[in-house]
């Protein structure tokens, strides 16, 4: 689930998403919730969901045909469930496709507008909460990771130019790490742990807005 400029790590699954409908079908932080535990996990169902969510199976259900309908998640194949534990009834999901991205839409266009500040506004939900949870349960952890993680902020003076590349230069920085993948986790090197790499890139909002550039 990421905002992100479009221009997406090449060995990465995933495309640049502008239209309403398929924005609003994810703009939610629940669904996003789901959609990051079947990248997270692979594949599962909206009773195992819900488990881990602490929600009901309906509620969660309802989600899941949600991100569906938005082309986010589809039904797994067999194939995707080796090693499972499978019941006949089950319904199981897997993501459509690893990353997220989306872009602004045109100026002209207002309801896809509307429908990606929706989608910002549950992506820093999410963030929100998997921070807290961090800070929630890090206690326990190990000193090791505890020293590395950081939750940092720079103010940096830049155009909007540079802001643009900051936010490339970023995505590339990313790319060039070992991406989780929970297909080959068993190739992961030992100790190994899944780390959420989240960034936030945005002018600082306590000053005067700038003039539109003239054509």
């Amino acid at each position: 689930m990421t905002s992100a400029p479009p221009s997406p790590d090449p060995t990465s699954d995933s495309e640049v998403i502008t239209e309403a409908a398929v924005l609003r079908a994810l703009a939610h932080p629940l669904r996003l919730r789901l959609l990051g535990l079947l990248r997270l996990y692979g594949p599962s169902t909206a009773t195992r969901l819900a488990e881990r969510c602490s929600q009901s199976p309906a509620l969660v259900s309802y989600h899941l045909r949600a991100l569906a309908g938005g082309g986010a998640i589809v039904d797994a194949e067999a194939d995707d469930l080796v090693g499972m534990t499978v019941h006949g009834r089950d319904r199981w999901w897997k993501a459509a496709r690893r990353s997220t991205l989306t872009a602004l839409p045109p100026d002209d266009e207002s309801g896809s507008a509307a429908a990606h500040e929706e989608y910002e506004a549950a992506v820093l939900a999410v963030y929100t909460q998997r921070a807290q949870g961090w800070l929630d349960v890090q206690p326990v952890w190990p000193r090791e990771w505890r020293a590395a993680s950081t939750f940092s902020d720079v103010p940096l003076r830049l155009t909007a130019d540079e802001t643009r590349r900051l936010s490339d230069d970023m995505m590339a920085l990313l790319a060039g790490y070992r991406r989780h993948d929970p297909s080959v986790d068993a190739d992961a090197p030992a100790g190994s742990m899944v780390v959420a790499a989240q960034f936030l890139v945005f002018p600082e909002p306590d000053q005067e807005v700038p003039a539109e550039p003239r054509a």
